[in-house]
């Protein structure tokens, strides 16, 4: 059994593996999953990603970097700017109508909807599970999870509901119209915040990382696009 320590580094080498998995960049996913397996040999992640990779390239043992033509589009900030094709209507049932496609990342695909059994716009999130396995489909749903116990924070985008399209697990939270942090630097000039701001948003995301981690909850993925 990996120390407590050791583990965290275990986890974190898994989301590098599972977001290079996202975009298909099949030798970084191997590599991965490989570094993990040379510390872990019986880590059930691992060995998912390690064969999705070989599945990936269609040789075994092998692996390549995606081609351009390969490449999927890069995630956006800005709903009117994305061009998405097949559009879901709507999730659970017709509960969740959706309004617009907000953007796409290595792990899931957004979209504005609106709760009719609540009357509130919401942020749907349908988790990206293309080739992956039991083993990993139950790790995303345990993250979701984790994430619906956290309980509420001003600095914490809250849990609606978590549950299950087709094969695809999904998280609602509560719609952040502002974007990200990601987003505002794109839009500001020179690309740069005021200091002021600066601290503002910095102070505001160690509260809320303050806040998870005296519930046992790290995030791991924290940069502008998350914030």
């Amino acid at each position: 059994m990996p120390s407590e320590r050791m583990q965290r580094q275990i986890e974190s080498l898994l989301d590098e593996a599972e977001q290079a998995a996202g975009r298909r960049d099949w030798q970084v996913a191997h590599d991965t999953a490989d570094r993990v397996l040379a510390v872990d040999p019986d880590n059930a992640d691992a060995k998912s990603f390690l064969a999705m990779a070989e599945r990936g390239t269609g040789i075994l043992g092998s692996t390549a970097a995606p081609t351009e033509a390969d490449a999927p589009s890069p995630p956006t900030s800005s709903p009117s700017s994305t061009p998405i094709t097949d559009t879901p209507t709507s999730f659970a049932n017709d509960r969740y109508q959706v309004s617009k496609f907000l953007g796409e990342g290595g792990k899931k695909r957004v979209y504005q909807a609106h709760d009719t059994l609540l009357d509130r716009d919401v942020a749907f999130a349908l988790i990206k599970t293309e080739g992956f396995d039991d083993t990993s489909r139950e790790r995303i749903t345990r993250e979701a999870q984790a994430m619906g116990r956290l309980g509420t924070h001003p600095n914490i985008v809250t849990v609606f509901d978590l549950g299950t399209e087709g094969d695809s697990p999904f998280m609602v939270t509560e719609l952040m119209a502002g974007g990200d942090i990601e987003g505002v630097l794109e839009n500001a000039e020179g690309s740069r915040l005021s200091l002021e701001k600066t601290i503002e948003i910095g102070k505001a995301v160690c509260a809320g990382l303050e806040f998870a981690h005296a519930r046992g909850i790290v995030h791991r993925d924290l940069k502008p696009g998350n914030v």
